[in-house]
Parts: structure tokens; sequence; C-alpha cells
């Protein structure tokens, strides 16, 4: 696990295209679904998603932040979603 550093505000897409290789702890910051926005500041990142889920368990931090695919690790099935 390794700590984002100098992160700024992006959207979940951009946060997932920046770490494409990762999985990422992201602070929400906005989330407006008649908008069509959803906005975090990432965190962390990890190879493994379990622990990302255990250091937000362990901060408190669970119920205030989401965590990220890359989008390299998106499951893709002959080029569809």
């Amino acid at each position: 696990m390794s700590k984002v550093m100098n992160a700024s505000e992006m959207g979940f897409v951009r946060i997932a295209e920046t770490y494409p290789d990762d999985y990422i702890l992201v602070r929400i910051i906005e989330i407006n679904h008649e908008k069509g926005r959803m906005i975090g500041l990432a965190l962390y990142t990890a190879k493994t998603r379990a622990e990302l889920v255990a250091y937000a368990k362990n901060e408190g931090i669970f119920n205030e932040t989401v965590i990220l695919q890359g989008e390299n690790l998106i499951p893709v099935l002959g080029g569809l979603l």
C-alpha cells in the first residue's frame, strides 16, 4: 500500500485512469446522481482491495471513502463490460 502524495480532486473515472493497475482508496467529496457527478480525492493505492478495506476500517474512515478499481482491473469479456 502506498500513500498518494499531492492528490487533487478528480472524478472517479479520471482517478481510475490515473492509477490503472491498482485499487484506490478515495475520500468522497461529492456524489450527485442527478448531475452524474462523482468527485473524490485519492488517498492510497494498493495491489489488493483487502489491504485498503482493512486500512479504512482501522482508521474509522470506511463510511466516507470508496475503493475504486484501476481501469486495467475491470473485467472485460471480448471488449465488452
